[in-house]
């Protein structure tokens, strides 16, 4: 019998010991073979089946909530990970296997028990993100500075009464949550995320959302709060009303007149339960829990329509507000707060207090709550986005927009490509140190655009904008993930002989098939930009 039919029969009868669903597993022997990733999430297993190593294919292991063996060496068997998720499995130490693990790029290991970092973690050099998360981490040795790839330290909740020096300084680290020590919070703990996830069909999108960025990166439990994640699927019919709201029809079953009964869109879902928890950690000195709006198959959808209004409210500050307010109607603004458990208080017939979250609340005092905790206008019936709202979307690159996606809906977006082998591509490092170097590179790019303006339709909108990107620093990933695809799908959708011809002069050998091959040049693409003479 052929060496990888034994050990695919090994893995698989592992996997029905332990009752593994198909799901998470496959049990065909050729999708086994070819699987790029493995959820084995919430399976109370200690350790892995030494089989799993041999598949070579293996790049992403999410082994959450689970109770591996500190000891256990067979994690150490998968050397191709590039990701691996260990979240809640009360680890004290970290397994001395994972040193083997040198292709690692993301390890997560937050919400264990680990009280130190050993020096094996230093020679992971290819680490770009490393999450110690909640746990009882008392100090960051200088060995991490060490890990010149690190663009990521995740620090939030920890006992840390040290980080060295040589590690705050590392010039691409972005430390999250150094300072956030306590449960006590008057502010929202996390930055929200606004971003597209695209990709070739079949490559994890959703996967990547449900497993990784949803449970990982905004720390919700769907499994015990589900209320704090909201789904839909755009197409063709989809409408602003699917998505904010609208009257129906409903005829009593008794009979009678027809009523018109309010049915709140996923959107005003979404935001309602944003408000009610941000209610909720004000009156009961909580953290606010965060709440993701996740929009599958976003580009098969009328965006300007089913949006409407509310498009303007995806511009955010940097505290995670939306930096524009917006009027909604009296029946959308009143069902928005029923849906926040807001009750009007009346005494003799006569509106006496409004009753918020449990919390009663004189009239005179309700327009000002309001204010300061959910930035509405009462009065005006305006609305923002709250920084613990979170919107993911997902998108194929290989379809045909059914509807347009115009430049500005796009300018408001995160962009995150995820390759064929679903792992995501996104080159570290900054790009430009600020907004000065910034407006040049936009200004010399724009020479190059205007001077292909054979090769575009529409050249006044294909052109960049110098807000097109708003962070102060800009990092090569935003470059790559955002405005390099912005000019593939958008700008040279039609022909991309400009794009090789700017990478590679006339050297034919060098052809741009796919949108993976053009963001894998990202400091080819900055450096020959910037030679342009604008």
């Amino acid at each position: 019998m052929p060496r990888e039919i034994v050990f695919l029969d090994e893995i698989i009868a592992w996997a029905n010991i332990h009752n593994i669903s198909k799901d998470k597993l496959p049990r065909d022997r050729k999708t086994l073979l070819e699987q790029p990733y493995l959820d084995l999430t919430n399976n109370q297993l200690t350790e892995l089946t030494e089989s799993i190593g041999n598949l070579t294919n293996l790049n992403t292991l999410f082994f959450s909530v689970n109770h591996l063996n500190e000891n256990s060496d067979t994690i150490g068997n998968c050397v191709n990970l590039k990701c691996l998720y260990l979240r809640d499995n009360k680890l004290t130490k970290i397994p001395e296997a994972i040193s083997k693990l040198t292709n690692l790029k993301e390890l997560n290991l937050s919400d264990n028990k680990l009280t130190e970092i050993p020096e094996f973690i230093g020679n992971l050099t290819n680490l770009k993100k490393l999450d110690l998360s909640f746990n009882n981490i008392t100090k960051i040795p200088e060995f991490i500075s060490k890990l010149q790839n690190l663009t990521e330290l995740h620090l939030s909740y920890s006992q840390l009464t040290e980080v060295p020096d040589c590690v705050r300084n590392m010039p691409n680290l972005n430390i999250i949550g150094l300072d956030e020590k306590s449960h006590s919070t008057e502010k929202i703990k996390m930055t929200p995320q606004q971003k597209i996830l695209f990709g070739s069909p079949g490559t994890g999108k959703s996967h990547k959302i449900d497993h990784d960025i949803i449970p990982y990166q905004l720390d919700i439990d769907s499994a015990v709060n589900p209320e704090n994640v909201i789904k839909t699927v755009f197409h063709p019919e989809y409408t602003y009303g699917d998505f904010i709201g609208k009257l129906v029809p409903s005829t009593p079953r008794s009979g009678g007149t027809p009523q018109y009964l309010f049915y709140e869109g996923h959107f005003l879902k979404a935001l309602a339960q944003a408000y009610k928890n941000i209610i909720a950690a004000h009156d009961n000195n909580e953290n606010v829990k965060n709440v993701a709006l996740v929009i599958d198959e976003i580009n098969r959808g009328n965006s300007a329509a089913i949006f409407g209004t509310t498009f303007q409210l995806l511009d955010r500050n940097l505290d995670g507000w939306s930096s524009y307010a917006v009027n909604v109607n009296e029946i959308t603004f009143t069902r928005l707060f029923e849906l926040c458990d807001l009750q009007e208080v009346e005494v003799g017939r006569k509106l006496h207090a409004y009753k918020l979250g449990g919390k009663e609340i004189s009239a005179n005092d309700f327009q000002q709550y309001l204010k300061e905790n959910l930035h509405c206008d009462f009065k005006n019936r305006t609305v923002k986005i709250p920084p613990n709202l979170s919107i993911l979307a997902s998108m194929n690159t290989s379809d045909s927009s059914i509807y347009y996606m115009d430049s500005a809906f796009k300018r408001r977006w995160q962009w995150e490509f995820i390759d064929i082998d679903g792992t995501s591509t996104s080159e570290t490092g900054v790009a430009f140190q600020n907004r000065a170097e910034w407006i040049i590179f936009v200004g010399k790019l724009n020479t190059f655009i205007k001077s292909n303006h054979k090769y575009i339709r529409g050249i006044e909108d294909k052109q960049i904008g110098h807000y097109f990107i708003t962070d102060e620093q800009i990092q090569k990933s935003t470059i790559q993930n955002k405005l390099m695809f912005f000019l593939w799908d958008s700008v040279f959708n039609r022909d991309k002989k400009p794009l090789i011809t700017l990478l590679f002069g006339d050297n034919k050998d060098n052809p741009l098939i796919t949108f993976g091959d053009f963001a894998k040049e990202v400091k080819l693409f900055i450096n020959n930009v910037m030679e342009i003479n604008s």
